[in-house]
C-alpha cells in the first residue's frame, strides 16, 4: 500500500485518510441492516485504512526530513578534492608558503592595527 501511494505528498495522505474515514462513515450510516456486527466491520476496516493512510504520510515526511539533513556531497568527494596530486608528485606551487604569511603590509589597517599595539607594549 505504500509503494501504491508513494507519489503523495505527506499532506496528500492526510487528506485521503480524512476522506476514507468521512467515506466509511457516511457508507456506514447508509446501511439500513440491524446487524450491528456488519456496521462494525465497516468501520473496522475504514479505521484501519485511515490509520495506515496517516502512518504513510508521517513517514514519508519523516523521509524527507532526513534527506533535507543529508549533505549533497560525501566525504569521498571532497577528500578527493583535497589532494593535491592523485600521482604523488610533489606540486611546486603547493610548496612555497604564500605572500600573506609574512604579515600585513604596513601601510594597510591591519599593519598599522599591528603597529600600533607593538608600540603600547613596549
Amino acid at each position: 500500500m505504500f509503494r501504491m501511494f508513494s507519489f503523495l505528498p505527506p499532506i496528500g495522505c492526510y487528506v485521503l485518510a480524512i476522506a476514507v474515514a468521512v467515506g466509511t462513515y457516511s457508507f456506514q450510516s447508509s446501511l439500513d441492516t440491524g446487524e450491528g456486527n456488519l456496521q462494525s466491520q465497516v468501520t473496522l476496516v475504514g479505521g484501519i485504512l485511515a490509520f495506515l493512510l496517516v502512518f504513510a504520510g508521517f513517514q514519508k515526511s519523516i523521509e524527507q526530513k532526513g534527506e533535507a539533513q543529508k549533505p549533497r556531497v560525501s566525504s569521498a568527494e571532497v577528500m578527493q578534492k583535497l589532494t593535491p596530486t592523485e600521482s604523488g608528485t610533489p606540486d611546486p606551487d603547493l610548496d612555497i608558503p604564500p605572500q600573506s604569511l609574512t604579515g600585513p603590509a604596513d601601510d594597510s589597517p591591519l599593519g598599522r592595527v599591528r603597529a600600533r599595539s607593538e608600540t603600547m607594549e613596549v
